[in-house]
């Protein structure tokens, strides 16, 4: 039961093997995309998030190195500090015991990028302002920048007015208290009254505070020292570094407070350090009178030169850097900028594509979490931290063009699929449906309805219902006639027999001597007819005399199965009425068990078809041999050869070489076949160097 119903749907699939094709082939293009997505993800991942460790480890590196210097140190002790407002620039804790930086011992003023602000309107100006975390210097607040000026600094005349030359105008807002200085420069005249060129033009600073309500009165205040140098000469602008120190004294009473106490943790700087305020604007005196403000730290940049904002520049996309302060305990994140904006840089679509393709990102590689931490001298910390997945951009960018492309070859593959079901395989059911339902319909013409309605359009499946429509009605046509016609041809062989079989009767009464020559044809006659209509001469059939045709009777024949002389009939056979018969076999007797009629059948047909391709004048080769347990019989001619891959078709009904107008109806070779077979022989055809030859096997009786 089990092996009917395997049979059963093996035979269900192959009817539906187009269907199974086409589906089966978008299944498989499908599952092709969708793994050679997989795979080409995580195999290009894996290779760039190795690539990507190591690039984090190196970029650390340069965190480090960056950190590990006064700037570094300067941000890491100012995680607090506030940006610039209108009030000026905020004061830094700055660790200037590590350098020998006090004004006035000085011939190089380096810049502190980590507490500088450069100028929003003019960058190449900056300023910086800050606090000693040594106590023991005082409640002094240290400002140091640089600034481009065409031409060199102009001292005032102290006599008429400070502010006759070139002068810093500083105002310092502590506790709600303002104090406002006025700074002014000195050339300074080298030893020897000689300028050496290695040495830079340099003044000294001179400060005044500023006493009265209406900014005149000035009293020189002693604690105000500094430097300016000229560092560099070109045209149109000169650049200058200046450096100097004024006092804080809302801060006096700390600084006093820390050095007295005993204490080994002292509060130093002031915690309120971070909200005093420094506005410091250069003034240049122009030859008109009026002045001109060079440098102004109220129209500064929001964040300083050197920061931790800067170290992103060092962060791919979605990366954090973190720095741990040490004992302070603070923390601050930064994260690349293009990370801080990635919720307002896309919008739709693009939005819905980025949170489609993270989806299948996320789901298809894994996560591969960095941490990677190192340490400053100092105690503080710095941590990278990010998921490989999502940090590297380049290769996120494109894992979403892959992740795009697969989507789109499978929105295509459904589409087809769609197509090829409507316009294809549906149709395709449809006409297989109706042909099966037609199938076995030709007797009965149109009286039947299909199961389907199929529109016969223009279209390849329209096109082929209505070939096979058109086909249908051909065949019932020709069915119609082909029964009519056989009818026909019954009543004409029934009464052809009935002709035939009283004269053939008398002919066999006159015709019983085996002596008289006739005796061989009447009696292959006698047999032709008796397997054609299925009965003997002395039968009267009447009405019901059934006819066969002739592949019918030959199929049907049993035969007479007698010991008969092969030889003898060959013999026989030279003496036929076909010309230049010989016989060259074996003289002594060669019996196998056959039908009489029948053999003599075979060879007379075998016979003439040499005789009708044989060269003109030359010999048709009868022979007789035995081998091993066989007796071979050869017919041989000399004429054209068989056409190799025709020679097994010549033995088919209805075959023939020669033209059908001189009423050769290929029976003649199938018959000798059909009469071998019947009889235990075997027939061949061989082509020969100079023709064909035919060959006879039966087993031999001795």
């Amino acid at each position: 039961m089990g092996g009917l119903e395997l049979g059963k749907l093996k035979r269900n699939l192959g009817k539906a093997s187009v269907r199974i094709y086409i589906i089966g082939v978008l299944i498989f293009v499908f599952c092709v995309v969708f793994i050679g997505t997989f795979f080409a993800l995580n195999l290009s991942f894996w290779s760039v998030a190795d690539q990507y460790k190591s690039s984090v480890k190196r970029n650390l590196q340069r965190v480090v190195y960056e950190f590990d210097s006064l700037d570094g140190r300067i941000q890491l002790n100012n995680t607090e500090v506030q940006s610039p407002d209108i009030f000026g620039i905020p004061v830094f804790r700055i660790p200037l015991e590590y350098i020998n930086i006090a004004p006035g011992h000085t011939e190089d003023i380096k810049p502190l990028y980590g507490c500088s602000y450069a100028s929003a309107t003019t960058p190449n100006n900056r300023i910086c302002a800050g606090m000693l975390v040594n106590k023991a210097l005082g409640a002094i607040a240290y400002v140091r920048g640089g600034f481009e000026k065409e031409g060199d600094l102009s001292s005032p005349s102290y006599i008429d007015d400070p502010r006759t030359g070139d002068y810093f105008l500083v105002s310092l807002v502590v506790r709600g208290s303002t104090k406002k200085f006025l700074i002014t420069f000195d050339p300074i005249k080298r030893a020897g009254n000689t300028q050496a060129s290695y040495l830079s033009p340099a003044w000294s600073l001179t400060g005044f505070e500023i006493g009265s309500s209406t900014g005149r009165a000035y009293s020189l205040e002693k604690l105000i020292k500094g430097r300016a140098l000229k560092v560099s000469s070109k045209e149109g602008a000169d650049r200058f570094e200046f450096i100097f120190q004024v006092p804080v004294s809302p801060y006096a009473r700390d600084a006093i407070s820390a050095n007295q106490s005993s204490e080994e943790v002292d509060i130093w700087p002031p915690v309120d350090l971070a909200d005093a305020r420094v506005d410091v604007k250069l003034i240049s005196k122009e030859i008109n009178g009026e002045g001109e403000i060079i440098l102004d730290s109220s129209l500064s940049e929001p964040g300083t030169m050197f920061s931790f904002e800067k170290m992103g520049n060092y962060l791919a996309p979605g990366e954090i850097l973190e720095f741990s302060a040490g004992l302070s305990n603070r923390n601050v994140e930064v994260k690349h900028s293009e990370t801080v904006n990635t919720a307002t840089a896309r919008v739709f679509p693009f939005g819905a594509i980025d949170r489609m393709t993270d989806f299948v990102i996320r789901l298809i590689v894994p996560e591969v979490k960095i941490n990677e931490v190192a340490s400053l001298p100092g105690g503080e910390r710095v941590t990278i931290r990010g998921d490989a997945s999502s940090v590297l951009g380049g290769w996120r960018a494109a894992a979403q063009s892959i992740i795009m492309l697969s989507f789109i070859l499978m929105v295509v593959l459904l589409v087809a699929y769609v197509v090829l079901r409507i316009f294809v395989l549906t149709p395709l059911y449809r006409v297989r449906r109706n042909t099966l339902h037609m199938k076995e319909r030709f007797n009965i013409g149109n009286q039947y309805t299909l199961p389907f309605v199929i529109k016969e359009s223009q279209s390849e499946v329209g096109v082929l219902w209505q070939n096979i429509m058109d086909l249908h009605e051909a065949l019932l046509a020709y069915s119609r006639n082909a029964i009519e016609r056989t009818k026909a041809e019954h009543q004409f062989l029934r009464a052809l027999g009935h002709e035939i079989r009283s004269p053939l009767q008398d002919l066999l009464l006159r015709h019983k001597e085996e002596s008289d020559p006739s005796t061989r044809y009447v009696r292959r006659i006698s047999y032709a007819v008796q397997n054609l209509y299925g009965t003997t001469l002395g039968q009267d059939a009447g009405e019901n005399l059934i006819f066969k045709t002739p592949q019918e009777a030959m199929s049907s024949l049993s035969g007479n199965i007698t010991k008969e002389n092969v030889t003898e009939y060959l013999v026989n056979s030279t003496e036929s009425t076909v010309d230049s018969i010989i016989y060259l076999g074996l003289a002594s007797p060669l019996y196998v068990m056959v039908d009489a009629d029948m053999l003599e059948s075979v060879l007379t047909a075998i016979i003439n078809n040499a005789n009708d391709f044989r060269v003109a004048g030359s010999n048709i080769v009868l022979g007789a041999t035995l081998a091993e347990d066989d007796v071979v019989i050869t017919i041989a001619n000399q004429g054209p050869c068989i056409l190799n891959e025709s020679i097994d078709e010549i033995f088919e009904y209805g075959v023939s070489a020669r033209s059908g107008e001189d009423g050769h109806l290929g029976q003649g070779l199938y018959m000798a076949k059909t009469y071998v077979s019947r009889m235990n022989g075997s027939l061949t055809a061989v082509n020969t160097e100079s023709g064909v030859r035919f060959e006879i096997k039966f087993p031999w009786v001795a």
